[in-house]
């Protein structure tokens, strides 16, 4: 398999990984499961799993895309698995803390795929029309931030501060 169909996976070693210190590289990944959606971290480590699942890996471009050189297969999944453990442990150790407990600007808890309405007047960033008072928005998306929402209005993906919105 290579890695360039695993879009997620390669898009987060090329990006969290610029440099070489295979030191912090945990750290890095902890930083990576604090700052991105459930659902990227997801896909980054069911990619991960899919990938150490191959017989052979594909180590230039595993290398490449994680600015890392391996001698050899065993030491390519050593980093890739010690890689995978640091993201399963810190996205259970994420919903564990309850670190995704959003609230409304009544203080009325938000859970995935509420209903909100917007109490005021917002001008929306980029876009050619503003959402006005009284809006109905289906299925937000809670994405690790206390103050903030990801929502689809009009075919666009727009992050909402939770102070600018109520229960419906």
């Amino acid at each position: 398999m290579k890695l360039k169909e695993l879009s997620e996976l390669a898009a987060f070693m090329s990006t969290y990984f610029p440099d070489s210190d295979l030191e912090e590289d945990e750290q890095t990944t902890r930083a990576f499961a604090t700052a991105s959606t459930f659902e990227r971290r997801r896909q980054v480590i069911d990619q991960a799993g899919a990938l150490l699942n191959e017989s052979e890996l594909p180590l230039e471009e595993l290398g490449s895309e994680a600015n890392r050189w391996f001698g050899d297969d065993a030491e390519a999944r050593a980093w890739l698995q010690k890689i995978l453990n640091a993201l399963v442990v810190s996205s259970e150790s994420f919903h564990a803390m309850g670190a995704l407990t959003v609230k409304d600007s009544h203080g009325q808890e938000l859970h995935e795929g509420d209903s909100v309405q917007v109490i005021k007047d917002l001008k929306v960033k980029g876009g050619s029309s503003d959402l006005k008072r009284g809006t109905l928005i289906k299925k937000i998306h809670l994405i690790g931030d206390p103050e903030a929402i990801e929502c689809r209005v009009d075919g666009s993906t727009l992050v909402l501060k939770t102070c600018f919105l109520k229960k419906a």
